[in-house]
């Protein structure tokens, strides 16, 4: 199992956008509203990300 560390929305979108998240795990580690989780979770489909998690940060 490989898993990527996407560490801003910028890198999401960069790596997505060049294919390096297809069939692969997707782990985001920076914080997200809401609306932007859930337009990265609509972007599983998109993307062909095989998982994707967050990390909760408690502030």
């Amino acid at each position: 199992m490989k898993t990527v560390i996407c560490n801003s929305l910028q890198s999401f979108w960069d790596m997505g956008d060049n294919d390096f998240l297809a069939g692969l795990d997707v782990h985001c580690v920076f914080p997200v509203s809401k609306q932007v989780k859930e337009f990265i979770l609509e972007s599983k489909e998109r993307y062909k990300i095989k998982s994707l998690s967050f990390t909760s940060a408690l502030f």
